[in-house]
């Protein structure tokens, strides 16, 4: 009698695992890799027809057989001139015979003509569709994204992976801003501060003191200096000094390089910032309110060159103390060049609001309509402080006396 209890059970609860497995979901809709074909960058410009833009896909292939270059991708970039962002995709897709995966996207480049003209519009697929990720890095360009995407670089890396690969380097040097497509949004979205891109070029033998051998067919990819942004136009353009003075100030040097001289213009010193911090605070002058920035950073002086003779321990000692005011001045011209800039755009790309409404909202409440107008003569403070950590490998000159 239990036996027969024991299989009634089981039989029921088989029946209700069968039922369950009925209504679990399953690869219904999958799509087999072989089918796709991987996105790894886009570039909007602006089409030739009104309303329109064109738009460059730059979708990856495996190359076929064994080896080495099974490891290895095709280029298979098409640009095409639509109205909308997933009409691009239908025309590609008709184009290659596989269908473009949207979840794979690295890089989005706006060219400039599209940044002017603005590209809310084009980039509102980019963080609507859910396979688009908002991991994927912006960038601008000075030219045509299309021409960016197209060029054939001399190490036979595709463009876009260049690019992506730069930007996840980028804190190896700190000279440039890393700008994902969730934080443009989160920036857009706090109306306060204007947003600020990297700009991407090509760069020829010779320009910029950099020479390489054109005998090899290709090109560089060269990322210097940024745009700001008025929402999703572009406005002007930061230098390489200004950017840097920006990336200071923004707290986001984590290592770079840095050259100066002595207060005599004899010594140089070349080091590299080891570790920095920038904090921020509000103070109170007589009723006038305003933003401090203290900018500390840890530095090693790798090179210096310039010293004629054997110098004593105090010497020594006396000329890392010139290093590290001759670093605190350098520091310092390049925040005051970017917060110059920020003045004479009155575009806050710095995001001085956003710390004001941080450390005192009752006060921003006041003051964040008319925010563009008081930037221009807004109180701001520098303190920048340096401490040479070690002076390389020796603790002395290499030089002996004559």
């Amino acid at each position: 009698m239990e036996t027969r209890r024991h299989q009634k059970v089981n039989r029921i609860a088989a029946l209700i695992l069968i039922v369950c497995l009925l209504f679990l979901p399953g690869c219904w809709g999958k799509r087999e890799v072989e089918e796709l074909a991987p996105l790894i960058g886009v570039g909007f410009d602006l089409g030739k027809k009104p309303g329109t833009f064109l738009i460059t896909m730059q979708l990856a292939k495996p190359k076929q057989g064994g080896g080495e270059s099974a490891a290895k991708i095709e280029d298979r970039t098409f640009s095409v001139e639509v109205a909308s962002a997933r009409e691009a995709t239908e025309m590609v897709y008709k184009i290659s015979s596989r269908i473009p995966f949207m979840g794979s996207l690295k890089v989005i480049v706006i060219g400039e003509g599209a940044a002017k003209a603005g590209f809310t519009d084009i980039i509102d697929f980019a963080q609507r569709f859910s396979e688009f990720r908002r991991t994927m890095y912006l960038v601008l360009t000075k030219g045509k994204a299309q021409t960016l995407l197209n060029i054939k670089l001399r190490d036979g890396e595709l463009p876009a992976m260049s690019i992506k690969n730069h930007m996840e380097q980028g804190n190896n040097l700190s000279t440039f801003p890393t700008v994902r497509l969730g934080h443009y949004l989160t920036i857009i979205g706090s109306q306060s501060t204007a947003p600020i891109l990297p700009v991407v070029e090509t760069i020829k033998s010779g320009e910029d003191g950099i020479e390489y051998n054109n005998a090899k067919e290709g090109k560089e990819l060269h990322i210097q200096g940024s745009g700001v942004l008025r929402g999703d136009h572009l406005v002007d353009y930061l230098t390489d000094k200004e950017t840097k003075g920006y990336m200071w100030l923004e707290n986001n040097v984590q290592n770079c390089l840095i050259n100066t001289m002595d207060d005599k213009d004899k010594v140089s010193f070349g080091g590299q910032v080891l570790k920095s911090k920038t904090r921020y605070k509000l103070f109170d002058n007589n009723g006038v309110i305003g933003l401090q920035y203290q900018i500390q950073a840890s530095i090693s002086v790798d090179e210096v060159m310039g010293v004629k003779q054997q110098l004593s321990e105090p010497e020594w000692v006396d000329l890392m103390n010139q290093a590290e005011t001759s670093y605190a001045k350098v520091i310092q011209e390049e925040c005051e060049m970017s917060i110059k800039k920020e003045r004479d755009l009155s575009l806050d790309f710095l995001g001085i609001g956003r710390l004001i409404d941080e450390r005192d909202p009752s006060y921003w409440k006041t003051i964040k309509d008319q925010w563009e107008e008081k930037i221009a003569d807004f109180p701001l403070n520098l303190n920048v402080q340096v401490s040479v950590h070690h002076s390389g490998m020796s603790s002395s000159s290499s030089t002996t006396n004559d």
